[in-house]
């Protein structure tokens, strides 16, 4: 029986994992924070324009960048949190659609 995937989760460092659970992007987000990596993106595969995704880096001062794009480039916005913590609240409850995940933060157009 194939499995049908629906997220990909990408590292700068080429680290890939297929259908990542809250865990495994917080470890991801653990080699972002160690210096390991830059950033990290969850893809949504069932999108085939490749237009939605969701995005983190990681900022000098170690604050995050957090970005999601629903499918077209008028559809990307982006905010800045304090810390790895709430970045992987934000990427997670994007990649895994929770309850209020786009409603904790203020988001701006990209």
């Amino acid at each position: 029986m194939q499995r049908h995937l629906t997220l990909r989760a990408i590292s700068e460092s080429g680290d890939t994992i297929d259908d990542p659970s809250e865990d495994a992007l917080f470890l991801m987000f653990e080699g972002v924070e160690a210096g390991r990596s830059s950033f990290l993106i969850v893809d949504r595969l069932a999108d085939s324009s490749g237009q939605t995704y969701g995005q983190s880096s990681r900022n000098p001062d170690g604050s995050y960048v957090v970005e999601y794009r629903d499918g077209s480039p008028d559809q990307h916005y982006g905010t800045v949190v304090a810390d790895m913590r709430t970045a992987h609240l934000l990427l997670t409850g994007w990649a895994f659609d929770l309850p209020g995940w786009h409603t904790s933060t203020r988001w701006e157009r990209i």
